[in-house]
This record gives C-alpha cells, sequence and structure tokens, in this order.
C-alpha cells in the first residue's frame, strides 16, 4: 500500500506556492511595474483553482529583495527579468512556510 503524505523534499512545515511574475507596462509612462501574483498549487487539473494575491513592485530592486531570500541555491530573480517582461511572464513553483508566503502577499 502506497503511503500518501508530504513529499520527503519539502521542507516541514511549508506548503508549494505557485508564483507568477509578470509585468504591467503603464500606458502613459510605458513603465513596468512588476507583478506577483501567488497562489497555493493543484497539482489537478480538474481541481478548482485557488484564489491569487497580488502585490506590485515599482522596480526591479524592490521585486529581487523580495523574492531572491526565496528562492533555492542563491537564484536571482533578475536573470529572469526578460521573461518576467514577457507577455507570458515567468512562473516559480517554491515550498514556501506562512511568514514568507506572506512577505510575498499572501493573505491566509
Amino acid at each position: 500500500m502506497k503511503a500518501y503524505g508530504r513529499k520527503s523534499h519539502a521542507p516541514p512545515g511549508t506548503r508549494r506556492y505557485l508564483i507568477h511574475l509578470s509585468c504591467a507596462q503603464e500606458e502613459n509612462t510605458g513603465h513596468c511595474r512588476y507583478v506577483l501574483r501567488i497562489q497555493l498549487w493543484k497539482p489537478r487539473s480538474n481541481s478548482r483553482r485557488s484564489r491569487a494575491e497580488e502585490r506590485f513592485f515599482e522596480d526591479e530592486l524592490a521585486l529581487a529583495e523580495a523574492v531572491n531570500p526565496l528562492l533555492p541555491g542563491g537564484a536571482d530573480v533578475r536573470n529572469v527579468l526578460s521573461y518576467v517582461e514577457s507577455a507570458e511572464g515567468f512562473l516559480y513553483l517554491l515550498h514556501l512556510n506562512p511568514e514568507q508566503a506572506k512577505t510575498l502577499g499572501w493573505r491566509a
């Protein structure tokens, strides 16, 4: 019988969150305002989507200060800004504890 439970590679006390980073161009200035959408990860495509929360960042430095400490292996969100600024944006699937998720705008 297969045991169902937390994956062994997930840190204790964490949940998986889907992080979608994108850029909203302001019409009058063309300035890129970074948008972070966070929601609980649901692996089954037939399950209802969980609600998403949003947080806005005025520049790449503010985005990097919020996201980089949560990325594995010293990754830097500035390395994927061309993807973030594209039409599709960029996705991360991160294991976060409640405090980490809250720093990205999640309201439990």
